[in-house]
């Protein structure tokens, strides 16, 4: 039986043993769980440089492959310029791949992106995922972008 790649980084993460962790992910590196961790540890700097861009394609790369979490950085990524253009459209196809699983997160930010016009999103879309959002987790993000984009009063 072969090395688990994944868990072998984890190991190494969890006692904070960032560089080693990095060197087990790179061999692990096609597995979607290891491209996440390896966008984790590029976004916050541990065990390499800070590096967004290798965060961003690492996040998008385990995002296609449907983790998660991924889909969700990926979407803000795009959607804040870390380490690649501000690009919406790609925001919101990520975000919309966690959105379809519930997550309250890439609602919130699907819903911003939306309530500004952009990805071919409406106010009205805006409304429907704040309002479910609220809902269900609540949460200040949620509500300041209610709030902020006066989608109360959208119907």
């Amino acid at each position: 039986m072969g090395i688990d790649f994944y868990n072998a980084g984890m190991n190494a993460y969890s006692t904070k043993r960032f560089e080693e962790a990095y060197e087990w992910f790179m061999k692990g590196e096609e597995d979607p769980r290891c491209m996440f961790a390896l966008a984790t540890l590029y976004y916050n700097g541990q065990g390499v440089e800070r590096n967004f861009t290798k965060s961003t394609d690492y996040y998008a790369r385990a995002a296609d492959a449907g983790i998660l979490p991924a889909q969700v950085s990926a979407g803000f990524a795009y959607a804040n310029a870390m380490g690649v253009p501000e690009d919406f459209d790609k925001a919101a196809y990520y975000l919309k791949m966690a959105v379809e699983k519930g997550e309250p997160a890439a609602k919130v930010t699907l819903a911003e992106i939306y309530a500004k016009g952009f990805a071919g999103g409406s106010r009205k879309e805006a409304a429907v995922l704040i309002r479910e959002v609220l809902a269900t987790t609540g949460g200040e993000e949620a509500y300041d972008v209610y709030s902020r984009y006066d989608l109360g009063n959208v119907k």
